[in-house]
């Protein structure tokens, strides 16, 4: 059933090869109201645009329009197992959007009154009138979001559309938050990629799942938020926001729960959410995340001076003069600070001339050594998520003398 969906739903590599053998990308200035009303003629065309929000730069397309949004995946190289974000401008335009009886739009008005606009995407039943299962991965279910930046929300009312983007760059590889980043990657493709500066948040939004689940008592409903995918709103942000919701049914019972992962799905599973494979946002060096332990003898040696660092509240400060190139995500041990900070600095480690590998600090065994709100330790699991799927889930021991290395499972 999965290899029919995706034969049914796929560009042959023929007119792969034609359509970008032709194309060419181009930066245009958020600043000029024509180029935004030209990139929502351009999605209206059928057409990509890239185009900033807080959190990543995504790569759009007609949400309404299934060829369009098979020439995201063809783009991006992306595997059609893994489903698109629909951006809109307010949570009324999500209504059209979503197959949900009155209970569940309750829960979900509720939720997104008090993050819209923001990084937070919810999933839930798709209208199939509306939404292709190409957007969905043929799970049947689809996630909107109401992106808090001015130009994206400009393009999707210029459009007169909502907006199906996942992140701009090629499947697996770091997300972009600079337009540079998105140019890099598809400047031999035929996206039209407007220059809004950079994000301001870092990684991508939260998503969350709203669906029924098994209730307590038998005379109460249970509305259970299920957090697939850690990011701009965080685990504590949700349970603070139910305990100030009223429902129209007080026999809805809501909680939250998030997904606790070490392993990821494989690419050939159908997603009901993007961002749950294990290969994502990794440069294009080997990369590792640096633990503890020390190696044993048996080990491979290497050159530590050939190695980018990437480190956070200097907790690797004596390997500064050690290695190529040494970047922290946050000197004072802020989770914000490096959320901003860790995609360009993934990209920036991949340009190092006598680069061969990346170490990266494990941010899980840090303790903030001055407890309070200023270290946003609420966000610390979202940045291991990202971090952990950029080294693929494997740690590095290296040697009491830096000469040598034995590779772990994180």
């Amino acid at each position: 059933e999965l290899d029919g969906f995706i034969a049914e739903h796929s560009l042959s590599s023929k007119e792969s090869d034609s359509e970008s053998s032709q194309s060419h990308s181009k930066i245009v200035s958020a600043s000029d109201d024509q180029a935004i009303e030209t990139a929502g003629e351009i999605i209206r065309n059928g057409g990509l645009v890239s185009f900033p929000t807080e959190t990543v730069y995504g790569l759009g397309a007609d949400a309404l329009n299934a060829e369009a949004a098979k020439l995201i995946f063809e783009t991006k190289e992306r595997p059609m197992t893994d489903p698109l974000i629909v951006h809109i401008c307010q949570k009324e335009d999500a209504f059209e959007l979503v197959d949900e009886d009155e209970d569940i739009l309750d829960v979900f008005s509720n939720i997104v009154d008090k993050f819209w606009p923001g990084p937070l995407t919810c999933v839930m039943k798709s209208n199939k009138d509306k939404i292709s299962p190409v957007i969905t991965a043929g799970t049947g279910y689809v996630g909107v979001r109401c992106p808090n930046h001015e130009v994206a929300l400009k393009l999707i009312k210029a459009a007169n559309r909502p907006i199906a983007a996942p992140s701009a760059n090629k499947f697996g590889h770091v997300s972009p938050t600079k337009a540079m980043h998105v140019f890099n990657d598809f400047k031999n493709d035929d996206v039209y990629i407007i220059d809004g500066g950079q994000c301001d948040f870092g990684i991508e939004s939260t998503v969350v799942k709203i669906y029924y689940d098994e209730p307590e008592q038998p005379e109460d409903i249970h509305v259970k938020l299920l957090i697939l995918r850690r990011g701009g709103v965080s685990e504590m942000a949700f349970h603070q926001a139910i305990s100030e919701i009223t429902l129209k049914n007080s026999k809805v019972k809501l909680s939250v729960e998030s997904i606790q992962k070490k392993h990821f799905t494989e690419e050939s599973h159908k997603m009901e959410a993007p961002g749950q494979f294990l290969r994502h946002y990794a440069p294009n060096l080997p990369s590792y995340m640096l633990t503890s332990e020390v190696c044993d003898e048996a080990s491979t040696k290497f050159d530590l001076s050939k190695c980018i660092l990437i480190d956070f509240n200097a907790e690797n400060i004596r390997l500064l003069d050690r290695v190529s190139l040494y970047l922290d995500l946050s000197v004072r041990g802020d989770f914000i600070e490096a959320i901003s900070n860790v995609y360009d600095f993934l990209r920036i480690s991949e340009t190092q001339e006598n680069g061969e590998m990346v170490l990266i600090a494990n941010i899980i065994e840090y303790k903030n050594k001055e407890e309070g709100e200023s270290s946003h330790s609420e966000h610390q699991s979202a940045l291991f998520d990202r971090l952990f799927r950029a080294v693929t889930g494997q740690g590095i021991r290296l040697s009491e003398d830096l000469t040598h290395y034995s590779l772990t499972k994180l």
